[in-house]
């Protein structure tokens, strides 16, 4: 956390202020955080470390949320409970962050693995993981802001884990009624109201944690 304040000072005035308006609801922060867990040490990587500051010049930065890891048993658990063919579906994980979705859906059939992620330095070392695990050929990483990323026409299955507030997950959601063919999101954490609400979904099915919605509205216009 200090290297983040010493390397984005004003961001990080940002984040302390905003934490200490949080201190009631979510109580005071501990100061000392594991930095590994279990994924990393199997896999070599680092993914596992939470990022409270995020270096971006996108927008969209006051809707962001910090990065942390995805839980890998909710990763499967998405991908083998999909209801879709991997063969035929590109898998994409919108606020990829350090990429250990990635990591994990890279060992499945994907047509496709994408990241999309609107942070150079989060970007980079997802591809820095990548390239230990010898996948970065696998996977493809795009550094821009998921309102103005351009979803493929074709089967998808779309990977959220929190990554930004319901505002911008509205318009993506207008965003993927857009695309054509079959596309399924893999939901976890806060935003399900939003999906359910939108008119734009159907729920297909629920586990320990994530639940799988499936795009049924078609709209004409994304703004």
């Amino acid at each position: 956390m200090f290297d983040e304040l010493v390397q984005h000072p004003i961001l990080g005035m940002r984040f302390i202020v905003r934490r200490i308006t949080q201190i009631p609801s979510k109580g005071w922060p501990r100061l000392r955080r594991p930095q590994a867990d279990d994924f990393d040490r199997r896999y070599g990587v680092e993914t596992f470390k939470t990022v409270q500051i995020t270096a971006t010049d996108s927008p969209s930065l006051s809707h962001g949320v910090r990065y942390s890891p995805s839980p890998e048993a909710a990763i499967r658990w998405s991908i083998e409970n999909c209801g879709m063919l991997h063969e035929q579906t590109t898998f994409i994980d919108v606020g990829s962050g350090k990429g250990r979705v990635l990591i994990v859906a890279a060992e499945y059939p994907f047509r496709r693995v994408m990241g999309v992620e609107y942070s150079a330095e989060l970007a980079a070392a997802c591809r820095d993981n990548l390239e230990r695990l010898n996948i970065a050929d696998k996977c493809e990483v795009v550094v821009r802001d998921a309102v103005d990323f351009k979803f493929p026409d074709e089967n998808m299955l779309i990977f959220l884990y929190n990554p930004f507030d319901s505002t911008i997950l509205t318009r993506v959601l207008r965003h993927l009624a857009l695309a054509r063919g079959q596309v399924r999101i893999a939901q976890l954490g806060p935003g399900h109201d939003v999906l359910l609400e939108s008119g734009l979904t159907r729920l297909v099915c629920s586990g320990d944690g994530p639940t799988i919605y499936e795009i049924v509205s078609k709209r004409s216009n994304p703004s």
